[in-house]
């Protein structure tokens, strides 16, 4: 149950740090802010995954990198885990964007690592935008080897995965 709680403690102080960063980039003078909402499907180790988040971006105007977090939930049959991500993405393209990102995440089941990802995007008008995204997670956690003779031993295990997600995007502001 500690460990539980340290890891709750973990996320919460992420998010807190998260938030407070994005509330003074925003009230920064020529920044772009753009937030929205994504559904996304995740296969993993023979496991299906649902995610439903949030996306936000902060982006200098006119500038080629924005830092990304989308914020979601995992949904499994018997449980949901919270990921927080967050990354630099590569702006290419005005109204049809392809975007490579790269960064990292952490989870609430205590999992953490990098990604590799690329957008697509398509500019509907001015305020509103449609992506696609596919990203690659690279998990890490750790495991327990329980020897013959009563030895323990702790080691960091890996596992990579595969996200598809869509979703839409609104200027909030420019």
């Amino acid at each position: 149950m500690k460990k539980l709680d340290t890891y709750f403690h973990k996320a919460i102080s992420t998010i807190i740090s998260i938030c407070l960063l994005l509330s003074m980039s925003l009230n920064a003078h020529s920044q772009e802010f753009n937030a929205g909402l994504n559904l996304g499907y995740w296969h993993c180790q023979g496991s299906n995954y649902y995610s439903v988040g949030g996306n936000f971006e902060f982006r200098p105007k006119h500038a080629y990198f924005s830092i990304n977090t989308d914020p979601f939930v995992l949904f499994d049959k018997t449980y949901a885990t919270f990921t927080e991500p967050i990354y630099l993405k590569l702006n290419i393209g005005n109204k049809f964007r392809v975007c490579p990102s790269a960064g990292g995440f952490v989870r609430t089941s205590g999992n953490y690592g990098w990604l590799l990802g690329i957008q697509i995007e398509f500019r509907i008008n001015q305020k509103f935008i449609l992506f696609s995204k596919n990203e690659l997670y690279a998990d890490h956690w750790k495991d327990t080897y329980y020897g013959h003779f009563g030895e323990n031993y702790t080691y960091i295990n890996q596992g990579r995965s595969l996200m598809f997600s869509v979703g839409v995007k609104m200027k909030w502001k420019k």
